[in-house]
């Protein structure tokens, strides 16, 4: 991977920083990765104003065009509040960023300002990586701008924390997109479990989609898209997350969870999350007590082991397709397309106490 310069953002962040130095406020004309405020973000009403002034900034100052720089230069009034996003106004300061590839890491030095961010996406192409490094700069007013991305191989990869090895899925529905911190989903693409990052209108837009029981996409750089159909009821849970103006939301299917089974259910979810000491002795613990609630018959904890291998060598459990947060999970068929749905695994329990697998005796 290559060094990525960009040599026209440096260039005219040279001339801002050379009139900030004369003492002028520049204020962007739109968001363009200088670094500098926007004009929008002003948050008072603009007017036009009279000669010199291109406009009136509430009654704190005016702005006038700069053609060579492309931006605005802001005058103050005398004895006036300025506007939020001014009073903290900082002089630019051009930095260079180390990308470290494996550990998707990006490290920036400026001067004695130390500035990390992890979960870097270099797939996307150095460019669109450049764009979001400045936009979270601007966004934390850190008065950096990132002209210059060193791409790097560290020896020792540091993912192993990392909800997901490579790109991070994306959720949509036509009209929204989040990002995924985790999923669950069976072999027909019933969606067991999703949880997603997002802004909140666009998680709501997703939450409707799901509610109604409309299909959605998930898709992942690298990765075929993925058709996900929602199961007939959720049960959700949202946190905001102020420092990054977002939300997260985590939406569960009815069937994956204790105590929110029906008798007439066909089948089952059982979900593992990181952070589970034994996850593979957990989802069998799930598993036998979900098969406790759904059977007419005793069932035996000492069977769970035997009964969890035959179950999957009958498909009567499967695998669900897995990951983020969510690091393991199975489908449970209570019915396999039966009238009766105990038939299945009667005569399974039938032939493992004939061949002594498991035994009444305790």
């Amino acid at each position: 991977m290559n060094v990525y310069e960009d040599k026209y953002l440096r260039e005219k962040v040279n001339r801002i920083i050379t009139r900030q130095k004369e003492g002028k406020i520049i204020i962007a004309a739109y968001k363009d990765g200088s670094g500098l405020p926007a004009r929008e973000d002003l948050g008072q009403e603009l007017t036009r104003a009279a000669y010199p002034y291109d406009y009136a900034v509430g009654k704190a100052g005016f702005l006038k065009y700069d053609s060579e720089l492309g931006a605005y230069l802001f005058t103050a009034k005398s004895g006036e509040k300025l506007p939020q996003v001014l009073a903290n106004y900082q002089i630019l300061t051009l930095g260079e960023a180390i990308l470290d590839v494996k550990d998707r890491s990006i490290h920036i030095q400026c001067g004695e300002t130390s500035v990390t961010f992890t979960g870097a996406q270099p797939w996307k192409g150095l460019y669109e990586v450049l764009k979001e490094v400045n936009e979270e700069l601007a966004r934390v007013n850190s008065g950096i701008v990132v002209w210059k991305i060193v791409p790097k191989e560290s020896g020792d990869s540091k993912s192993g924390g990392r909800l997901f090895p490579e790109a991070v899925p994306k959720l949509r529905n036509g009209q929204a997109m989040a990002h995924a911190t985790g999923y669950a989903y069976d072999t027909n693409y019933n969606l067991a479990y999703i949880g997603l990052v997002g802004y909140k209108t666009s998680l709501e837009s997703l939450r409707v989609t799901l509610m109604c029981g409309k299909s959605l996409q998930m898709t992942q750089d690298g990765v075929s898209d993925v058709p996900l159909i929602p199961t007939d009821k959720y049960e959700q849970a949202w946190q905001a997350m102020p420092e990054y103006t977002s939300h997260h939301v985590a939406f569960v299917s009815r069937i994956a969870l204790p105590g929110k089974w029906e008798p007439e259910d066909l089948c089952a979810y059982l979900l593992i999350f990181r952070g589970t000491p034994d996850p593979g002795k957990e989802l069998i613990q799930l598993f036998i007590e979900r098969i406790k609630e759904a059977l007419e018959v005793p069932i035996l904890d000492e069977w769970s082991v035997a009964l969890w291998r035959q179950a999957h060598n009958r498909k009567l459990v499967q695998d669900l397709a897995t990951g983020g947060d969510c690091i393991l999970g199975a489908r449970i068929d209570l019915c396999q397309g039966r009238a009766d749905a105990q038939a299945e695994w009667k005569e399974l329990l039938s032939e493992l106490l004939a061949q002594e697998e498991i035994s009444l005796t305790i």
